[in-house]
C-alpha cells in the first residue's frame, strides 16, 4: 500500500481530478479547473491553459471557487473548464494536456478511458447559459483523442441528458469494431426537480440512462432508460460500468447507478428504451435479434443465415415493424425494495436487453471477478433515516466516539452472482466518521481495492481487526475523531472465503449454522461471550450467549447507570444537546437529560423543568413555576454534567456558549473548520471533505496530483458537492492529489 510515486500537475484556481484511467505504461486524468493549469510535457517543453472565462495571464474569481450542487435545485455557480491529461504511469510527464470542453458557466470530464491503441475517450458534460436567462443549460459529452497529440478526432454532444456519468470501452471485440457503453442522467443537478432534460425515452420526471455507442463516432445504437435521477456530484456514489468475461458469462456488461429506481417501492422496468430490430419470415413471424445472435449485432445477411430458406427480410431497430422494448416481460426492474437507493443491472451488450436488476444501497464501485461468476460491489451507507438493506440483511452503523444515533455510517462489500444477481455475501467496516468509499478496483487474483476517505482514528474491520491512527503535532491529540480527512484505501481478499471462527457448522448460509457454545454471531459478526456493541453505540448491550446467540442482549447497567435513547446508549447525567451540522458547535439543553432510574429510554426533565415541545436547545427547558411549602434551600453547587455522573447526584446543566447563528442551508466551512463534531440532533445528511476521491485530496500549494495507485479500471468522480462539508469563501493555489 506504500504510494509508488506522487504526480503534481501545478494550477491557479480550483483544479480537481475527477477521472482516472490506466493502460500500459500510460495514465489519462481528466477533470475541471478555473484558473489555469500547467503540465510539463515529454519533449522538455511545458504548456499552460486558460479558462476560457478567465483568458490568459487573469484569475478565477473567488465566487467561481466553489460549484454546489445541492439536490433539488440547479446550481448556478461555477464558470470552470474540462481538461484532459495523458501522461507516462511512470515520471507524470505528459505526452499532451488538451482545454475540453470549455463553456461560460461550468464544464468537466468526469471519466476517461483507453482503447487498445491508447486513444482516449472522454465523457463528461458542458454547461451554458444565455445572457438574461435565469437557468444554465448543460449536455452531455463525448469525445475521442488521438493518443499521439490529443487531437480531437470526434464529439457527441448529448441534449436530451444533463450529464455523461462514466464510460467503459468494450476490448472484446468480435466481427465488429468495439462499442463504448456510457451512464447518464436527464436530471443535472439531482432529484425529480433541478430543470430535468426532456429524454424522448424517459416515461418519468427524470431517468437514468444506460447507453451503447460507436466507438468510432459516437453514434448511438441503443439506450435503456430507468426511473432515477443519478447525479455526478461527490455526495452521491458514481457507481460504474464493468463488462463481463465473455467466455466464462456470455457478452454481457454490469452497471451500477445511484438514485435509480427512487421513490415509492415498485417496478421502475429496464425494458424501455430503444426498440429491437431482428428478422420477419415471409410467414410474418417477427425473431428478435437477441434470439437470432447473442454474440455479435444482427446485420441484415445474419437474416439469411438464420432462415435458410432466404426469404426473412432484416428489421433494423428504427423500422415501424421493430419490436418495442416493452414487448419483453421478463420482469428486469429497479425499486422494488423500500429503502434502497441504487441498482445493480445486467445488459445484453449488443442488444441492450436487460437480464436482471437488483436494489442495494448506494454504490461506489463494482468489480468483475477473475473468474466472471460474480461481481463485487462497494460503497458507503448511514442508516439513519432507513435501514441499509441487502434483501432481508440489515447493516448495522460504526458510531464514533462522542458520536449521536444519527450519525452512524460505515462501508461495505457485497459480492452478487452474475446468473442472477443474487447476493452471495455483504460485509461491513468503519469507525463512524466520514466513512467513504467512492470507487472500487480490483486485480487478476481477485483481491479488491476500496479507495475513499475517512476520518477515523479507530477503524473496525469484523471480529479482532482495528486499525488505529495516531495524530501527531495537533493541539487536541484526544480528540475523538481526526482533526483532518484523511485518504482512505484499503485491500480486501476478496477472493478467500471463510467460515467466521464462531460456527462450528455451517452447511448452507450462515443463517442455519451452528454457533459455538461461549459466541454469538451478530450480523454476520463473531463476539465472544460479554463483548459490547460499542462500535455501533450499544455500550449498553452484550453478547450474553444464554440469552440470544443471533442479538445483543441488554447489559446489567441499562437503567442503573446508562440510557438507550436516541439509537444509542449513554451514561447517566449525560444531557440532550443540539447540533445544526456535524462540525457546528453541540448547544446543550438545561434540562433534558439521562436519568436511567427514571426512564431507561426518553430524556428527563431536571426537577424545576419542562421540556418545551418542537424546541432545540437553548430554547427547549422552561422553569416550573411552584408556590414554596418550605423556605428555600441553598444548594450546593454542582459541576457541569459529564458521562459518568452517578445517577442519584444533583446535576447542574451545563453553561451556555455562545454560538453564531447558522446562515442558510448551504452554509460551508473550510476543511480545517468543518470538524464533525457528535449531536443529539443534526440537520445535515452528511458531511463531505471537498475532493476527496479515488486518491484526490485538496491541498494548500499550486496545483493538482494524483497517486499512482493504478489499478485495472478507470476511477471516477467530482467535487459538485450537495452543500456539505468543502470549503469556501477564497480559495487559490489549490493542489488536487
Amino acid at each position: 500500500g506504500e504510494p509508488k510515486a506522487f504526480f503534481v500537475w501545478e494550477g491557479d484556481g480550483y483544479d480537481e481530478t475527477s477521472g482516472l484511467a490506466a493502460f500500459g505504461n500510460s495514465i489519462a486524468v481528466s477533470g475541471h479547473f478555473t484558473g489555469n493549469l500547467t503540465a510539463m510535457l515529454s519533449d522538455g517543453t511545458s504548456k499552460t491553459i486558460w479558462n476560457s472565462n478567465v483568458g490568459e495571464g487573469g484569475y478565477a474569481l473567488d465566487a467561481d471557487q466553489f460549484h454546489p450542487n445541492n439536490r433539488n435545485s440547479h446550481a448556478e455557480s461555477g464558470v470552470d473548464d474540462g481538461f484532459i491529461i495523458k501522461a507516462s504511469a511512470e515520471t507524470g510527464v505528459a505526452d499532451w494536456m488538451v482545454h475540453y470542453p470549455q463553456s461560460n458557466q461550468d464544464a468537466e470530464i468526469l471519466s476517461v478511458v483507453f482503447d487498445a491503441s491508447k486513444n482516449v475517450y472522454a465523457a463528461g458534460y458542458s454547461c451554458s447559459k444565455e445572457e438574461g436567462a435565469e437557468l444554465k443549460v448543460c449536455d452531455g459529452v463525448v469525445a475521442m483523442f488521438s493518443s499521439s497529440d490529443g487531437e480531437l478526432l470526434w464529439e457527441k454532444i448529448f441534449t436530451d441528458v444533463g450529464a455523461v456519468l462514466a464510460i467503459k470501452y468494450d476490448t472484446e471485440k468480435l466481427f465488429e469494431e468495439a462499442g463504448l457503453y456510457v451512464t447518464a442522467t436527464t436530471a443535472y443537478s439531482g432529484g425529480m426537480k433541478g430543470n430535468a432534460k426532456n429524454h424522448t425515452m424517459c416515461d418519468h420526471d427524470s431517468c437514468s440512462v444506460v447507453m451503447r455507442l460507436s466507438s468510432s463516432d459516437g453514434e448511438m445504437a441503443w439506450t435503456r432508460t430507468i426511473k432515477g435521477s443519478p447525479r455526478w456530484g461527490l455526495f452521491d456514489q458514481s457507481g460504474g460500468i464493468e463488462m463481463g468475461i465473455e467466455d466464462v458469462d456470455g457478452p454481457y456488461i454490469y452497471v451500477a447507478m445511484d438514485d435509480t429506481g427512487e421513490g415509492d417501492v415498485e417496478d421502475a422496468s429496464l425494458n424501455t428504451g430503444t426498440p429491437y430490430g431482428g428478422c420477419l419470415s415471409a410467414a410474418g413471424v417477427f425473431t428478435p435479434e437477441y434470439h437470432i445472435f447473442m454474440k455479435k449485432v444482427v446485420v441484415p445477411d445474419d437474416c439469411d443465415f438464420f432462415d435458410d430458406s432466404g426469404t426473412s427480410k432484416f428489421i433494423s431497430r428504427q423500422n415501424a415493424d421493430a419490436a418495442p422494448a416493452s414487448s419483453v416481460n421478463n420482469g428486469a426492474s429497479c425499486g422494488k425494495q423500500s429503502g434502497s437507493d441504487a441498482c445493480v443491472m445486467k445488459f445484453h451488450k449488443h442488444s441492450g436487453l436487460p437480464m436482471w436488476a437488483v436494489d442495494v444501497p448506494p454504490v461506489g464501485g463494482i468489480v468483475p471477478s477473475p473468474d466472471g461468476k460474480s461481481v463485487q460491489i462497494a460503497g458507503w451507507y448511514y442508516p439513519n433515516s432507513s435501514p441499509t438493506l441487502f434483501d432481508s440483511v440489515s447493516l448495522p452503523g460504526y458510531l464514533r466516539e462522542g458520536g449521536l444515533g444519527s450519525q452512524k455510517s460505515g462501508i461495505y462489500n457485497a459480492k452478487l452472482s452474475v446468473e442472477d444477481g443474487a447476493g452471495e455475501y455483504v460485509i461491513y467496516s468503519g469507525g463512524g466518521d466520514h466513512d467513504r468509499v467512492l470507487d472500487a478496483v480490483g486485480d487478476d487474483e481477485g483481491n479488491v481495492y476500496n479507495i475513499g476517505y475517512h476520518k477515523n482514528l479507530k477503524t473496525n474491520w469484523g471480529h479482532n481487526l482495528i486499525t488505529t491512527m495516531v495524530q501527531a503535532d495537533i493541539p487536541n491529540p484526544v480528540k475523538a475523531g481526526a482533526t483532518t480527512t484523511n485518504g482512505l484505501i484499503s485491500k480486501l481478499a476478496a477472493a478467500t472465503e471463510s467460515t467466521p471462527s464462531c460456527l462450528t457448522s455451517c452447511e448452507v448460509n450462515t443463517d442455519e449454522a451452528v454457533i459455538e457454545a461461549n459466541s454469538c454471531f451478530i450480523d454476520g459478526m463473531c463476539y465472544s461471550a460479554g463483548a459490547t456493541g460499542d462500535a455501533f453505540g450499544l455500550g449498553c448491550y452484550v453478547c450474553d450467549p444464554t440469552i440470544n446467540q443471533r442479538a445483543w442482549s441488554e447489559a446489567p447497567t441499562l437503567g442503573i447507570t446508562q440510557c438507550f435513547i436516541d439509537n444509542r446508549c449513554m451514561a447517566s447525567g449525560e444531557f440532550y444537546y443540539y447540533q445544526r451540522r456535524t462540525w457546528s458547535d453541540q448547544i446543550f439543553s438545561k434540562c433534558q437529560m439521562c436519568s436511567p432510574r427514571e426512564n431507561v429510554t426518553e430524556w428527563s426533565n431536571m426537577e424545576g423543568y419542562q421540556a418545551v415541545d418542537g424546541s432545540e436547545p437553548p430554547n427547549d427547558c422552561a422553569e416550573v413555576t411552584q408556590t414554596p411549602t418550605a423556605p428555600p434551600v441553598t444548594d450546593t453547587p454542582i459541576a457541569s454534567p459529564t458521562t459518568n455522573a452517578p445517577v442519584d447526584t444533583p446535576v447542574t446543566p451545563p453553561v451556555d456558549t455562545p454560538v453564531t447563528p447558522p446562515t442558510d442551508e448551504n452554509e460551508t466551512d473550510t476543511l480545517e473548520e468543518a470538524m464533525p463534531n457528535p449531536s443529539s440532533k443534526s440537520d445535515d445528511d452528511d458531511g463531505l471533505g471537498g475532493g476527496a476521491i479515488a486518491g484526490i485530496v485538496i491541498g494548500s500549494v499550486a496545483g493538482f496530483a494524483i497517486f499512482a495507485l493504478i489499478a485495472s479500471k478507470a476511477m471516477g468522480g467530482t467535487n459538485k458537492n450537495d452543500g456539505i462539508e468543502v470549503a469556501d469563501g477564497p480559495i487559490h493555489d489549490n493542489n488536487v492529489a
